[in-house]
């Protein structure tokens, strides 16, 4: 019994060339990670203002048929042009319908109010995750890649 000894770590030291990949990997997951922390707050902001803006504009259109449905006549905005002047009254963003004709306008607004899902919320949502994902990635494996490189240019003893 008296061979037997208390566990020891065994002291191993990484090479040169391990060293760099590690550094350079920690820095890859650093910059990775951040990446993800800006990336999908902006993601879902994005998602949140395509679908404030769809609802927008459906209650604009709205206004818009509610007033030609009363009997107001829109002017042209300019004598040369065919895009009719809907910033009349209480309506205030006509200026996305310029170039629609009245009763497409009316359409819009016969038309059910925009959900997340049927706006472009979902959409904007998806593809900046999915850029903020491949982001990431990248960022990891290029400076993984790098380590990589630079670990086959040490001197090892």
């Amino acid at each position: 019994m008296n061979d037997l000894k208390p566990y020891q770590k065994p002291s191993v030291t990484l090479t040169a060339g391990a060293r760099f990949i590690r550094g350079f990997t920690r820095i890859g997951a650093v910059i990775a990670v951040l990446t993800a922390v800006i990336g999908v707050p902006a993601s879902i902001v994005a998602g949140i203002n395509s679908y404030n803006s769809a609802v927008d504009k459906h209650e604009a259109a709205r206004c818009i048929a509610r007033l030609a449905r009363s009997g107001v006549t829109f002017k042209r905005k300019y004598d040369y042009s065919s895009d009719l002047d809907y910033d009349v009254g209480e309506c205030s963003s006509g200026y996305r319908f310029s170039y629609n004709s009245v009763a497409q306008v009316i359409a819009i607004a016969d038309a059910p109010v925009p959900t997340f899902v049927t706006s472009d919320g979902v959409s904007n949502l998806g593809i900046g995750l999915m850029i903020t994902g491949i982001i990431a990635v990248v960022a990891y494996l290029g400076f993984w890649c790098i380590g990589w490189l630079c670990a086959g240019f040490t001197r090892d003893a």
